[in-house]
C-alpha cells in the first residue's frame, strides 16, 4: 500500500516549485492529498493530514505544531520544499521521532551562483562603467581600480549550503587562495574544502573579494561590526546575500559613502529599504530585491529535490538533506 502524503502548500507556492512531471512522480509514489487553495491554513491542513505518513510544507504554509500534528499519529516524515525550515516546525518536533528534510540546498546553488556572477563582474566597478556608458561617454576614471579574479583572496563567511557550493564553483579559477569563516567548521574540513580556515578580522581585512552567506540567527546578527567593515581593502567587493540583520547597516553605508570599495547587496534590514535610503543611489553600491535564490526555473529544482527525499525515504534509501533537529539553534 503506498504511503500517504499531505502536500500543505497554497496553490500558487504549489504551481511555483512543481511541474506536471515531478507532480506524476509523487503521484506514483504516494496517495496524494491536496487541496487548490489560495491559502492553506490550519483548518485545511487538518483535514489533509489525518492519515498522512508524509506531510509536504513550503513558503506560506501552516506551522506544524499543537493539534495539527496531533491530527496527523502516522507522520514519519515532513518534507519542506523551501528554504528555512524553522517557520514550519519548532522544538515539539524534535522528541517526536519524525524525520525532517529540506530543499534549501536546491536555493543554495542559484544563490552561490549568483555570488560567483557578482565576484566577477563587480570587481570591474560595473555600475559605474555602466553609468558612464549610458551617458554617453565610454570607459569610467574608476577603471584604473578595477580589480579581477586572478591572483585575488575571497573570503567566504559561513559554510553552509550556499558557502560550499561557492567555494566548489570558486575552485575553477586561478585565485591565490579561498579563506573561510565559520564556528562551526574544524580546520581539517576546511582544508578539504580547498579553503583555509580564517577569523573575521583576517577575511575583512586581507580579501579581495567577500561574500557573506552565513544563517541569520541570535549568534550572527550584527556580527559585521562598523570595525570590520572599516577594515575591508580599498576596491575590495562584498557581497551579502545573506540576510541584512547580520550587517551593520548604518555603519556599512557610511563607508559605502567614501566610495574606496563596492558592494553588491541582495539583501537589506529591514526589506525594503527606504525610498529615498542612500544606498539605492550610490554609484558603487548595486542593490537587488532579494533575488538571489529563488524566481522562476529554481523553484521547480526546490520541488524536484523534495520528490526526491521521497523517493528516498520510501525506499529505504538515506535522506541527502535530513534536518538535524538537535541544531535548530544554528540554523537560519
Amino acid at each position: 500500500m503506498n504511503m500517504k502524503c499531505a502536500i500543505l502548500i497554497n496553490e500558487k507556492v504549489y504551481d511555483f516549485v512543481f511541474d506536471r512531471d515531478t507532480v506524476t512522480e509523487l503521484e506514483t509514489l504516494t496517495e496524494v492529498a491536496w487541496e487548490a487553495v489560495p491559502v492553506m491554513d490550519e483548518a485545511k491542513a487538518h483535514r489533509l493530514m489525518a492519515k498522512a505518513d508524509i506531510a509536504v510544507t513550503s513558503w506560506e504554509s501552516p506551522r506544524l505544531e499543537g493539534e495539527l500534528l496531533a491530527a496527523a499519529p502516522h507522520l514519519k516524515l515532513i518534507v519542506h520544499a523551501a528554504g528555512s525550515v524553522k517557520p514550519v516546525i519548532g522544538e515539539e518536533i524534535v522528541s517526536m521521532g519524525i524525520r525532517v528534510t529540506t530543499a534549501a540546498p536546491a536555493i543554495s546553488i542559484g544563490v552561490a551562483e549568483y555570488c560567483l556572477g557578482a565576484i566577477l563582474m563587480m570587481g570591474k566597478r560595473l555600475k559605474e562603467q555602466m553609468a558612464v556608458v549610458e551617458s554617453g561617454g565610454w570607459r569610467s576614471e574608476k577603471s584604473g581600480s578595477a580589480i579581477e579574479i586572478y591572483g585575488a583572496v575571497a573570503g567566504i563567511v559561513g559554510a553552509g549550503f550556499v558557502g560550499r557550493h561557492l567555494i566548489k564553483l570558486l575552485q575553477n579559477f586561478e585565485l591565490k587562495e579561498i579563506k573561510v569563516y565559520d564556528p562551526y567548521l574544524a580546520e581539517e574540513e576546511a582544508a578539504s574544502l580547498g579553503t583555509v580556515k580564517a577569523t573575521l578580522e583576517e577575511i575583512f581585512a586581507q580579501c579581495d573579494y567577500i561574500s557573506l552567506n552565513a544563517p541569520d540567527t541570535p549568534a550572527t546578527r550584527g556580527m559585521v561590526t562598523r570595525e570590520l567593515i572599516e577594515s575591508i581593502k580599498d576596491n575590495a567587493v562584498l557581497i551579502n546575500t545573506a540576510r541584512g540583520a547580520i550587517v551593520d547597516e548604518a555603519a556599512l553605508t557610511e563607508e559605502l559613502a567614501t566610495g574606496r570599495f563596492v558592494a553588491l547587496l541582495d539583501v537589506t534590514d529591514p526589506e525594503p529599504p527606504a525610498a529615498d535610503h542612500p544606498l539605492r543611489r550610490m554609484p558603487n553600491v548595486i542593490l537587488t530585491p532579494h533575488m538571489a535564490g529563488v524566481l522562476n526555473r529554481n523553484g521547480r529544482r526546490v520541488g524536484r529535490y523534495a520528490v526526491n527525499e521521497i523517493d528516498n525515504f520510501i525506499h529505504g534509501r538515506p535522506l541527502i538533506y535530513p534536518v538535524a533537529l538537535d541544531q535548530l539553534d544554528r540554523l537560519a
